[in-house]
C-alpha cells in the first residue's frame, strides 16, 4: 500500500530531537543497560557511551596556557576546510555523537499513524526521500485482538507461572539489555567486535522508539490488569502490552546479527541456517519468558516478533545491506487464534533469511514483497561496512 506524497508540517519530527537524551531507558524494552552486563561494561548507558567530552580541571588549564602560550601567532598557513557530507568524517565522531546521528539517519524514514482515530490500528510507514520530496508507504499495520481473545490468552500465562522456578535467573538478566545471551552464539565483545555492538545499540533504540508509539496506539492491558492471581515476578511496565518489546528487540537484533553472519561471507555461516536458527531461539525464549514472568500474553510476542523481523530488513536496507527488495506486512489481532501459543516459525526461515510467503503464514499475518527501495544512508552504509568487517575471517576463511 503505497501512500499520499507527504509534506512535513512544521515540527512534525520534532520528537526524534529527543532521541539523543534518551540514553538512559533503563529496563524500559531491555533497552539502556548495558553497563550491567559483564563484558559489556564498556558500553555503559548508550548515551554516555564513554565520551571524551569531559571537563578537566579549568584552573590547572589556565594557568598551564599562561606559562606555555607565549606571543600571539601569525597564522597564515594553509588549514584545509572541513569535507562537507563526508563518511571520512565519522571515524573521528565519539560514539555517542554518532548515536544522535544514526537516530537521526533512521528517525527521519519512519512515520508512525493511529488510522482512523479510535480504530485500534497503528500503522508504521516507511519515508523514502529517493525522489526529493518524502513519500509514505506502509510498512507495518497492526492491530490489536479484543478483550475476549486476550481472556482466552490468559490460561497460557497463568500456565507458564509454573514454569518460573526454572526461569527467574533469565528473566531478571533479561529485563536489561539481551546482548550477553546472543554473544554466547556469535563471540562479541567491545575489543572485538565494537562497531557490532554500536550496531545493535542503533537497533535497540530504534526498535524501542516504534514499539513504544505502537503500544501508546494500541493500550493493551497487561495481564496483571485482568487477573490479581497471575502476580507477575518483575515489576509489570506502564506501557501497553502489544505489541511486546523484549520480543521486538530479540528478533530485531536476533536477524540483524544474522544478516552480518551472512554478509561477512565465511563459509561456516553461509553454508548452514544453524547459527540463524540459534538466534532465533535465543529471540524466542527471551519473548517466551516475558509470558512467564506475568507480564505479556503469547500474542505479545508474535506481534512483537513480526514487527521486530520487519524493522531488522528496515535497518539492513538503510544500511544498503540488501539488493534492495522490501517486505510490509499487517498484523491482524482479530483474526489471531487466541488458543494458540507463540510460534516464531510460522514467520519466519532462518535458512533464506526470508518472511514467509504468504500461502504459508498464519491467517492473522500478511506479507507484500516489493521491489527496489528508493534510498539508503551513506553513514549508516559506512557503520554496517565497520560491523560486516567484524565477522570475517582472519585470515581468509577456509571454509572449516
Amino acid at each position: 500500500m503505497t501512500g499520499p506524497q507527504y509534506e512535513y508540517p512544521s515540527g512534525a519530527f520534532g520528537a526524534f530531537g529527543a532521541f539523543g537524551g534518551q540514553g538512559a531507558f533503563g529496563g524500559q524494552g531491555a533497552f539502556g543497560a548495558f553497563g550491567g552486563q559483564g563484558a559489556f561494561g564498556a558500553f555503559g548507558a548508550f548515551g554516555a557511551f564513554g565520551s571524551q567530552e569531559t571537563v578537566a580541571g579549568a584552573v590547572p588549564l589556565m594557568t598551564n596556557r599562561d606559562g606555555i602560550v607565549g606571543a600571539p601567532l601569525d597564522l597564515k598557513s594553509a588549514v584545509a576546510a572541513g569535507r562537507f557530507n563526508d563518511t571520512a568524517n565519522l571515524a573521528r565522531l565519539s560514539r555517542d555523537v554518532r548515536a544522535s546521528l544514526w537516530m537521526s539517519e533512521l528517525g527521519t524514514r519512519v512515520a508512525m499513524t493511529a488510522s482512523p482515530a479510535g480504530s485500534g490500528k497503528a500503522v508504521l510507514w516507511r519515508v523514502d526521500h529517493g525522489r526529493g520530496k518524502p513519500e509514505l508507504e506502509n510498512l507495518v499495520t497492526m492491530t490489536a485482538p479484543s478483550m475476549k481473545q486476550f481472556q482466552i490468552q490468559m490460561r497460557w500465562v497463568s500456565g507458564y507461572a509454573d514454569i518460573r522456578p526454572d526461569r527467574a535467573a533469565e528473566i531478571l538478566d533479561q529485563v536489561a539489555s539481551p546482548v550477553p545471551f546472543y554473544a554466547t552464539i556469535g563471540f562479541m565483545d567491545p575489543a572485538r567486535t565494537p562497531y557490532t555492538l554500536e550496531l545493535l545499540a542503533v537497533a535497540l533504540r530504534f526498535a524501542n522508539y516504534v514499539e513504544m508509539q505502537m503500544k501508546y496506539i494500541l493500550a493493551v492491558k497487561r495481564p496483571v490488569e485482568l487477573s490479581p492471581q497471575i502476580q507477575p515476578i518483575i515489576p509489570t511496565p506502564t506501557h501497553g502490552s502489544l505489541p511486546s518489546g523484549h520480543a521486538t528487540e530479540a528478533f530485531t537484533l536476533a536477524r540483524l546479527i544474522w544478516k552480518l553472519l551472512l554478509a561477512s561471507k565465511v563459509k561456516r555461516y553461509a553454508e548452514g541456517a544453524y547459527w540463524g536458527t540459534m538466534l532465533m531461539r535465543t529471540a524466542a525464549r527471551i519473548a517466551e519468558n516475558r509470558t512467564v514472568a506475568g507480564v505479556h500474553y503469547p500474542v505479545d510476542s508474535e506481534a512483537g516478533a513480526f514487527l521486530g523481523l520487519n524493522i531488522a530488513e528496515f535497518i539492513a536496507q538503510q544500511c544498503g545491506a540488501t539488493k534492495g527488495n522490501w517486505t510490509s506486512g499487517e498484523f491482524t489481532g482479530g483474526r489471531f487464534d487466541a488458543e494458540a501459543d507463540f510460534d516464531w516459525n510460522g514467520l519466519y526461515r532462518p535458512q533464506r533469511d526470508h518472511l514467509h510467503d504468504r500461502s504459508k503464514l498464519p491467517a492473522w499475518i500478511k506479507v507484500e514483497h516489493h521491489g527496489k527501495a528508493k534510498a539508503s544512508s551513506a553513514p549508516l552504509k559506512w557503520l554496517w561496512e565497520k560491523a560486516v568487517s567484524e565477522w570475517e575471517d582472519l585470515p581468509a576463511d577456509s571454509g572449516v
